[in-house]
């Protein structure tokens, strides 16, 4: 199904934000564009209220005839969507690394032969909110204004044990333009914790697709109006139902 001309409207967490700009900063056909903040990932059913809302706004716009989501499941927040006048394309992966690997196949893989990986992108890394010396210093500065001195060690203590059974670091970029930067940091982050690093350099096929087209079934789920997102247990990772009448 290739792309209506001129006529979408693009949705995106702002992880993607400078792949974005590489491959679709001359793409006449997105005529909107909205970003969100990678932190909402934290908040699925906060993020999952925000991109309704979003939706809502591009299909107010009336030369807007389809619209765009660069997320994955994303923790489920992509689950009940459901459209009112335009289709949704949204890539069949679970999150943006599956993006990044150009697609859920190659990311299952990985994961299959390296359970115990923790993944690190380009995008993540800037916002440094991936494990590794720079956050544990943040959680400390920040707790260290709301509690006492044993507190601030007990809650970084849990915050080290939700990261002590990944092995692994695996980091995928585009071999864009600072990328090699964020290579690098998250490779020290790996030796802070003692892990192995991996480099998968990423397939940009799935995401070029998902900005210009075409958007094939195998691919892409296209959420028509009336139906909603619902999450599967297979390679399709999610399908269109009937929404709620």
């Amino acid at each position: 199904m290739p792309p209506p001309r001129d006529t979408v409207a693009l949705i995106a967490c702002r992880v993607f934000e400078a792949e974005i700009a590489a491959f679709a900063a001359d793409a006449a056909h997105v005529v909107r564009r909205e970003y969100f903040e990678m932190g909402l990932h934290d908040q699925p059913d906060v993020l999952r209220a925000r991109l309704a809302e979003a939706i809502a706004r591009a299909e107010a716009v009336p030369e807007v005839q389809a619209i765009v989501l660069v997320y994955g499941l994303c923790g489920r927040a992509l689950v009940d969507l459901a459209p009112q006048r335009c289709p949704v394309v949204i890539p069949r992966v679970h999150d943006c690394i599956g993006l990044f690997l150009g697609g859920h196949a190659r990311h299952s893989a990985v994961l299959r032969a390296e359970p115990g990986t923790y993944w690190y992108s380009p995008g993540w890394n800037r916002g440094r909110r991936v494990a590794g010396p720079d956050r544990e210093a943040k959680l400390r500065a920040d707790y260290g204004r709301r509690f006492d001195p044993d507190e601030v060690e007990a809650l970084l203590d849990m915050e080290r044990e939700a990261f002590a059974h990944h092995t692994c670091a695996g980091y995928t970029d585009f071999g864009l333009p600072g990328d090699e930067e964020q290579r690098r940091y998250a490779a020290q982050c790996a030796q802070s914790f003692g892990w192995r690093f991996e480099h998968h350099p990423g397939d940009p096929s799935l995401l070029r697709a998902l900005l210009h087209g075409p958007w094939d079934a195998a691919r892409f789920l296209v959420v028509p109006p009336g139906r909603r997102v619902a999450q599967t247990i297979d390679a399709r990772v999610m399908q269109a139902v009937p929404a709620p009448s």
